[in-house]
């Protein structure tokens, strides 16, 4: 009727045995399955705000091809769309993510409103590699253009001759502190070169900020002036492409002295003044002068 010796000297291990168990087995239940954070979708529906995602994250199928890219940050065209991807050196690593995912997170915002994709990732497989960080980008500011904005006025600024300053007057604010006159038309060769008026010494030992880009006409030159980094970027791309800037542009001044607008200037005639960028377009793309 009564256990003997040994059975009483076992009961309190199998006791902490089941109790081991059954905590096991809370353990186990409680426990929640990691879920990857990243939505897989298509990157027109991440662009166009179709698909939502914590944290914004999604994995996309890597794009064919890049419409350009230079330094860390890449534009993928989808018909006349231009999407914005920033990945560490991506001029020259993007045909090693070719046939992979990408885990990528939409950002609408770095240092001017364009929003663009930002890679966290690639996946090949069941092979997840993380991507190095990018701290520093430039983006260009895209907006979307107003009807008065696309009904500015054209005018032949390619015709503009250095000879007849009244040309150019005709293109420029007539009171001090009026605004200065915005008008659509087309450069067909515009230039970065080291500015035209620096100092011997300076061209000896020329920094980034001595050099300018130039709207080089027929019969007259302006300098480009309050041009931002994220609009050279696209000037760059234009270039690439052999395409003209077509948009809205704004004499700044004007050299009034003709002794020297005579002055010619190698690889950019004769200079009569400046000249600013309000915007331009790329494909639907609309791209202010100014970031």
């Amino acid at each position: 009727m009564f256990a003997d010796a040994s059975t009483l000297r076992r009961a309190p291990v199998l006791l902490l045995a089941l109790v081991a168990i059954v905590l096991i087995g809370v353990t186990g239940c409680g426990k929640k399955e990691e879920v990857d954070p990243y939505v897989y979708t298509s990157l027109e529906r991440v662009m166009s705000g179709d698909t939502l995602s914590t944290g914004f994250l999604f994995e996309i199928d890597a794009p064919e091809a890049l419409e350009y890219a230079k330094g860390d940050v890449g534009i993928v065209r989808n018909g006349n769309r231009l999407e914005f991807m920033v990945a560490p050196d991506i001029e020259h690593n993007f045909a090693s993510y070719r046939g992979s995912l990408l885990g990528v997170q939409k950002r609408f915002t770095h240092g001017v409103d364009t929003a663009h994709l930002f890679l966290m990732r690639t996946k090949s497989g069941s092979i997840i590699t993380p991507v190095d960080s990018v701290e520093t980008y430039v983006l260009p500011s895209t907006f979307m253009a107003s009807r008065t904005q696309m009904e500015t006025p054209g005018a032949p600024l390619p015709d503009l001759d250095w000879t007849r300053v009244s040309g150019i007057e005709a293109f420029y604010p007539e009171n001090e502190g009026d605004s200065l006159v915005e008008v659509q038309s087309i450069v067909e060769n515009f230039v970065y070169m080291l500015k035209h008026d620096l100092t011997d010494e300076q061209r000896a030992n020329p920094g980034p900020r001595d050099y300018s880009w130039y709207a080089v006409f027929p019969a007259s030159t302006f300098r480009i002036v309050d041009l931002g980094d994220g609009a050279s970027y696209m000037f760059d791309l234009l270039k690439a492409k052999n395409f003209p800037l077509v948009g809205s542009f704004s004499i700044a001044s004007i050299e009034q002295t003709r002794s020297e607008r005579r002055k010619e200037y190698e690889g950019l005639g004769h200079i009569c003044g400046d000249m600013k960028v309000n915007w331009f377009k790329y494909a639907n793309t609309y791209v202010r002068g100014e970031d």
